[in-house]
């Protein structure tokens, strides 16, 4: 652990013992997930931690603003940052109009697509920033929690997702963990893997998972997987075309319908219409 200037930097493996001994006098609720996009891998190449921290500093300066926009900074090699002029107890500057109750995480990288792709020592740092983070301040692991920066429109609005057009940024990237910058695609990955590290810091800190414990988060992985599968399901399921099996029934009952689409239900309710009026009696 090394102290230089506006910050504190530390192996991953340091993070938990140092946050333990932070006092947080103010309510945090949120856990924000950024990507600086510049510095990138590419810039970062034989650069110093501590210069890349002073010229992200003095960008935000620039901005007007007093001092680091995030407080804590997650490195392409594993290392931790802590913005001393912006320590956990201070609100950062990292989502306009939304940082209240926010503690800010900016991941060294651009995490777009066709951008950097993340080292497996940062992104096991930040699972454990991330878990670490939940532990110490009671955040329940979910997307309303812990939230993208794609997800908030240019003024603060909560859109809850990242839309195209309406997004303020792309940020953590569309490719970010591999998964994207969607809620589902948060769902699927990001926020399941936290919760794994949760578990395993709960369950023994640094001991490595047990075979038992990997197969309970595959496990859990596969749950998540298939709900997310049947709630896309479900959703086509509620507002889909005229099926084959029903186009009999629909053509005539055409003149009283104002569309051709409507719920599984729907369509499946109204054969068994039809063949009731027609008298088709389905063999036992």
């Amino acid at each position: 652990m090394l102290k230089k200037g506006n910050f504190l930097l530390m192996e991953s493996s340091e993070f938990q013992g140092w946050l333990q001994q932070q006092k947080i006098t103010r309510l945090i609720n949120k856990l924000q997930v950024h990507h600086t996009w510049l510095p990138n891998y590419s810039t970062r190449r034989n650069q110093d931690h501590f210069k890349a921290l002073e010229g992200i500093r003095n960008t935000h300066l620039a901005n007007g603003w007093t001092g680091t926009g995030q407080n804590i900074t997650v490195f392409e090699d594993g290392k931790i940052a802590i913005s001393m002029d912006r320590d956990l107890n201070q609100t950062p500057a990292g989502i306009r109009g939304a940082n209240t109750g926010a503690l800010c995480v900016e991941i060294i990288g651009n995490f777009d697509v066709g951008g950097d792709r993340m080292t497996d020592e940062q992104k096991q740092a930040v699972l454990h920033l991330y878990a670490c983070l939940a532990i110490k301040l009671n955040i329940p692991v979910n997307t309303n929690n812990i939230v993208y920066h794609a997800w908030y429109t240019a003024s603060g609005q909560w859109i809850g997702d990242y839309v195209q057009g309406r997004s303020s940024k792309t940020c953590p990237g569309t490719n970010f963990f591999g998964d994207g910058n969607t809620r589902l695609a948060a769902a699927q990955g990001f926020i399941p893997a936290v919760k794994a590290e949760v578990m395993r810091i709960q369950m023994g800190g640094d001991e490595p998972m047990t075979e038992s414990e990997k197969k309970r988060v595959d496990d859990l992985q596969a749950t998540v997987d298939a709900q997310a599968k049947w709630i896309e399901a479900e959703k086509a399921k509620a507002n889909m075309e005229c099926p084959s099996w029903a186009k009999t029934a629909y053509e005539y009952y055409k003149p009283y319908i104002a569309d051709s689409k409507g719920s599984y239900d729907f369509w499946r309710q109204l054969v068994i219409n039809y063949r009731k009026e027609a008298g088709i009696k389905v063999q036992s």
